[in-house]
């Protein structure tokens, strides 16, 4: 399980569903560097990926391929980085 670091932002949802939950967070660049290397190892290690923030969790087996999306706002110098791990039937 991977722990989100930092401050709880903006949310839409619950994690305890039914339907979808989306939630902001606001780290150091430190906390969001460890987050993406426990992220890494967790999905390269295989099997099941959680996330988890106080008193919730959210857990997936992904299959492959994982989808990497990419966003560049030339406007407002906005660089976007989404992973999508998608439940594994």
């Amino acid at each position: 399980m991977v722990n989100i670091p930092g401050s709880s932002g903006k949310a839409d949802g619950s994690p305890s569903g039914p339907k979808e939950f989306e939630q902001e967070f606001y780290v150091s660049r430190g906390e969001a560097a460890v987050f993406l290397r426990e992220l890494a190892d967790t999905i390269e290690a295989g099997g099941p990926v959680a996330v988890t923030r106080e008193g919730w969790a959210l857990e997936v087996t992904p299959r492959e391929p994982l989808k990497l999306e990419i966003q560049f706002k030339f406007v407002k110098r906005e660089l976007e980085v989404q992973l999508k791990l998608k439940e594994n039937p």
